[in-house]
Parts: C-alpha cells; sequence; structure tokens
C-alpha cells in the first residue's frame, strides 16, 4: 500500500490452515494474500506439494513475475532450458515470459510460498477446480480459457518429458 493511499487496513492474522480462497482442498493451493489487500501490487499463494508431483503444467505468464520460496522439503524447477532445484530457505525467480515448471522430486512432501507480482493471478487458482470439472479431460478447453482469461500459455508437451525424465506426476498433499 502506497504511503499516501486512504485505504486502511487491519491487522490480519491468518492461520496455518486457514485459506483465503477456501481452495486449498481442491487444488493444493492456499491463497494467503490477494492483489485486492495490495491494490494489486502482489499475491502470496502457498502450494503444497505431493511427492514427486508438479505443481503444475510448464507454461508462462505474459503478465507476471513469480518469487518462490521453499518453505520446506526441497523443490525443483525448469526455467527456460535450466533445471534447478532448491531447498528450504532457497528462492527460485521465475520472469513473466519465462517458461516454467516447478515439481517435488522427492518422496516426502514440500512447500512453497509463490509471491506473484503484479497480483491477480490468485484468481486462476480459486477458478481451476471449476474449470477443470466443466472440462472433464479436455485438457485443450482448460488450457485456452486460462491463456484467455489470464494471459498464461501451456506447454503440455514439454510437461510430458519433465514427468517422464523425473518420475511425476500431479498430486495434492492435505493438511
Amino acid at each position: 500500500m502506497s504511503p499516501n493511499s486512504t485505504n486502511h487496513t487491519t491487522t490480519t492474522v491468518l492461520g496455518p490452515d486457514e485459506d483465503l480462497a477456501g481452495t486449498l482442498a481442491a487444488t493444493g493451493v492456499r491463497t494467503m494474500v490477494r492483489s485486492k489487500q495490495t491494490e494489486g501490487g502482489f499475491s502470496l499463494v502457498q502450494h503444497r506439494i505431493a511427492a514427486h508431483s508438479m505443481t503444475s503444467p510448464v507454461h508462462r505468464h505474459s503478465r507476471e513475475d513469480e518469487y518462490t520460496v521453499v518453505q520446506s522439503g526441497r523443490v525443483a524447477a525448469m526455467v527456460g532450458d535450466e533445471i534447478v532445484y532448491a531447498e528450504a530457505g532457497a528462492m527460485i525467480f521465475k520472469p513473466r515470459g519465462q517458461w516454467h515448471a516447478v515439481w517435488n522430486p522427492d518422496d516426502v512432501p514440500a512447500r512453497i510460498l509463490e509471491i506473484i507480482t503484479p497480483g491477480g493471478m490468485e484468481g486462476l487458482f480459486e477458478l481451476m477446480p471449476k474449470l477443470l470439472a466443466e472440462a472433464g479431460s479436455a485438457a485443450e478447453s482448460v488450457a485456452a480459457r486460462v491463456e484467455a482469461d489470464f494471459g498464461i500459455e501451456f506447454d503440455l508437451v514439454a510437461t510430458a518429458e519433465i514427468a517422464q525424465t523425473h518420475g511425476v506426476g500431479f498430486g495434492i498433499e492435505s493438511h
């Protein structure tokens, strides 16, 4: 919030199992700060990643930069043509326009915080369970809607290559 802003916010404590969007059980994503709370500056989401699971298909954003901070466990990420690994306390920067994906390569769950700037992409996480339910197995129709509404492109061929090469799939880590 800018120092000259007339909006006043109250102190908020979000408990370890509270979720502003209520989507954690459906997507493995916990919305902690919405963009409307930061005047569009950023949003903050937590991903709980099951062992040997990806957080999403390979994709790139046309609007946002992402900063991924590993809270627990270890994660791997493809950023452009590079594969990197990060442990608790480390950060991975994924700039807009760059193809990327994040996954948990290990046998234990991992958690990451993503700072997404500017904010607004948290709406995708809130919408995704509905899109998937409506589309059934039609991944292409979900991808087209997400690209149109959020400026995010998917590469399902690269996703399949990562899944096969690194032995990962899609899963959700519960509390």
